[in-house]
């Protein structure tokens, strides 16, 4: 797969699968991207995890696209252009995921492998849970799902 990144971090890392990574942005913390470039090495989304009461921002981009996750204000943009909005949303939490699917022949080699990475948050309204979630497949292009 060509990598839109194009990031040589030398060695063998994830990142040659990925067309999207992540950055953090949090109060009162240093920003985490997913990839540390000087030294190559990953951070784990586990770092976001035990940090989700600061997260405000979560970012996933590549050189052409960025997605970003407001979670302060509960919206999403597109290229820095507003792209989910509404009216002001209360204790938003992130969701992220990425879903691979893989095809197999009938002696069970790989013959295709997709990638979709499912990003967005969730809110209560009126006591009920309530998500936004935009599934973005490896070339950037997006709907919103659930």
């Amino acid at each position: 797969m060509d990598n839109p990144i194009s990031i040589n971090l030398g060695g063998d890392n994830s990142i040659s699968n990925l067309a999207f990574i992540w950055t953090a942005k949090f109060n009162n913390l240093p920003e985490v991207c997913q990839f540390d470039f000087e030294s190559g090495k990953e951070n784990l989304f586990k770092v976001v995890q035990d940090n989700f009461s600061n997260l405000e921002y979560f970012i996933l981009w590549n050189k052409e696209k960025v997605f970003t996750v407001d979670l302060i204000n509960g919206l999403i943009y597109f290229n820095k252009e507003l792209q989910i909005k509404g009216e002001p949303k209360e204790n938003c939490r992130l969701i992220y995921f990425r879903r691979h699917t893989v095809e197999l022949n009938q002696v069970g080699k790989e013959t295709n492998h997709k990638i979709e990475y499912h990003l967005g948050f969730q809110y209560l309204k009126d006591g009920k849970n309530q998500k936004i979630i935009l599934i973005i497949d490896e070339n950037g292009n997006w709907v919103i799902g659930d």
